[in-house]
This record gives structure tokens, sequence and C-alpha cells, in this order.
């Protein structure tokens, strides 16, 4: 279910023009991912008791998406928020199959990869339908 929720929000940026989006799980170099990039994680997941129909399970879950702009050191911060606003965050608020709420927003130098980071993390709920196979 990780996996689905990190592809979703890939595939919205993707759809919406943003390039360079890979998911926290990828095995790239940062070299090679270009001077500014987009990565999408999940840094906490929470289920609750599924709801049964006849045909159907409905899952309902609350998580924590966390996104993280990367940009080369010498981009000014203000350039890279700019970016951020106009647009990841439209596209993020933007789902429709999943509600959206923002929990933090921070930007600051990683000096492991040289590079400096805009984090965001957000709070998301749905509800994941899942088939039930007949006996």
């Amino acid at each position: 279910m990780l996996k689905t929720i990190i592809d979703n929000v890939i595939s919205k940026l993707e759809q919406a023009g943003v390039e360079n989006v890979y998911s926290a799980f990828d095995a790239y170099a940062v070299e090679k991912k270009g001077s500014l990039f987009t990565i999408v994680g999940v840094g906490a997941f929470e289920t609750s008791a599924p709801v049964y129909s006849l045909n159907c399970a409905y899952l309902p879950f609350k998580s924590e998406v966390e996104v993280n702009v990367t940009a080369v050191k010498t981009m000014p911060m203000t350039d890279l928020f700019d970016y951020y606003a106009a647009n990841i965050e439209p596209v993020l608020m933007g789902m429709t199959d999943l509600e959206c709420s923002l929990k933090k927003i921070a930007i600051k130098f990683d000096s492991n990869i040289q590079r400096l980071v805009l984090t965001v993390k957000m709070g998301v709920c749905g509800i994941t339908r899942i088939e039930r196979s007949s006996p």
C-alpha cells in the first residue's frame, strides 16, 4: 500500500508537468537525478479496521507523505520555495482521491549530498478499495 501511495503522488506530479520525480525507494545516484528533482516517500502509515461489503473491503488509512524538493546549493532558497509553491503544492492540495493537509515545511542545506532541500510533510487520509474474491 505504501508503494501505491507513493506512485499515486508521483503520477499526479508528472501529469502536472513536474519533471525529475523519484520514489524514496529508488536506487538512482543523486548525481544522475538532475539539478532540481523531487523525491516522494512515506514517513508514517496507519490503517483502521476494514469495512466489508458483499464484493469489496474498504480499508481506511492515514499516512504522512514526505516530499523533498532538492536543488543545487547555489540556488536561492526563495527560488526553491517559489518552485514548490508554483509546481508542487497545487498538485498535492488538488488530489481528489486523497485528503491532504500540510503538517510541516522546512528548507535546509544537506551536507551529505551537498544540496539545498525543501522538505514538506503532508498528512494524507484515504480509503483503499479491495475487491473480494468469491469462494
